[in-house]
């Protein structure tokens, strides 16, 4: 699927905290950067990321947020922490559900003619090596997805699922230099 750019160059960031740029400083995380990258190309962005938000809270607010305004992209930036990973007795229950509720929100943005760009889970500084493997699984699967999905995991994390050291504002969000990884990671293109 390609953009239709009889829509103009519009995009819209959709997600959580990450994706909202919490632990940038003045929030000007990997999103911000995109966008000015994007600005730089003629595009009109706007984020509507929202801190705490899970893949079912981003399903309710898809229509108003994204959907009536019709971009022409839409990215997609949303963690397995929120879901619950961290907490969960078996992991399987949060990764399955956000599989899921990323697939209908894909869904969803395809069937509006929105080209979906979804960005792939990435570390957390308190997963565990079992949640960890968690991480991989899903990666792995969103990898064979039909859209573009941003694979974060193996630009930043430690081997651990933890971010490296230095690339934290705190133990689930990046810092300045963390962000500008995520955002190096994004392929030019």
């Amino acid at each position: 699927m390609q953009f239709d750019l009889s829509r103009g160059k519009t995009a819209i960031f959709i997600g959580s905290s990450v994706c909202e740029g919490c632990g940038a400083t003045d929030g000007h995380g990997w999103s911000a950067l995109t966008a000015e990258r994007m600005a730089r190309n003629g595009w009109r962005t706007s984020n509507c990321a929202i801190g705490g938000q899970t893949t079912a809270d981003v399903l309710l607010r898809l229509e108003r947020d994204v959907l009536e305004h019709r971009p022409a992209v839409c990215f997609v930036g949303l963690g397995l922490s929120n879901e619950g990973l961290t907490t969960a007795a078996d992991p399987a229950v949060p990764c399955g559900i956000f599989l899921s509720n990323l697939a209908k929100i894909v869904s969803a943005l395809k069937a509006g003619g929105v080209l979906p760009i979804v960005g792939g889970v990435y570390p957390n500084d308190e997963y565990t090596p079992a949640q960890a493997a968690w991480l991989r699984r899903v990666r792995d699967e969103m990898d064979a997805w039909d859209v573009p999905v941003l694979q974060w995991l193996s630009h930043l994390e430690d081997g651990h699922g933890h971010y490296p050291a230095g690339w934290t504002a705190d133990p689930w969000h990046p810092n300045d230099t963390g962000h500008r990884a995520f955002y190096e990671s994004i392929p030019q293109s």
